[in-house]
């Protein structure tokens, strides 16, 4: 064997050495991709989450506003409340609901869309009332949409922290 041989064999090693050292970085870079798209993932979802949450408590407070309409509600329950601060709470869910609509749609389908303009409807109609009675119906009717969004919100959220 001459020196060119050899020189062939090292050069050769030296080669095969070099692909296996590019396949485990190659490896390595393609699991820390992996890794940061779940990070990514994970801080999207928690984002997401932190928002609803937040909008959780605004629907509380309305709720809270409109439960003087809910079912039970008296007339004497109504006593010395304000209708339009009423209706603010449950504004201020709505507009909510409209900045986060499309983690709302990710989350529980197209028909946010039906539910926010629905609500909307429902409050013109309570500021529009002619009497305390049919505001009163608007009012029930708004506090048992805002209800059933809100058992829905809370199993959603529970279901993230649960998972």
């Amino acid at each position: 064997m001459t020196w060119t041989d050899y020189a062939t064999w090292l050069g050769t090693g030296l080669s095969i050495i070099a692909m296996i050292v590019s396949i485990c970085q190659a490896l390595r870079a393609k699991n820390s991709a992996e890794q940061a798209k779940r990070m990514r993932d994970e801080i999207s979802v928690r984002s997401s989450h932190n928002e609803l949450s937040n909008l959780n408590g605004l629907l509380g407070s309305a709720i809270r506003s409109m439960d003087k309409y809910g079912p039970g509600a008296t007339e004497n329950a109504r006593r010395g409340c304000s209708p339009d601060s009423d209706a603010g709470s449950v504004r201020a869910v709505t507009s909510e609901m409209i900045r986060l609509k499309n983690i709302l749609i990710e989350t529980f389908g197209q028909e946010v869309d039906e539910l926010i303009r629905k609500i909307n409807d429902l409050l013109k109609k309570f500021a529009q009332s002619i009497g305390p009675t049919e505001r009163d119906e608007f009012g029930y009717m708004i506090h048992a949409e805002i209800v059933e969004f809100s058992g829905n919100m809370k199993k959603e959220l529970d279901g993230g922290i649960y998972r």
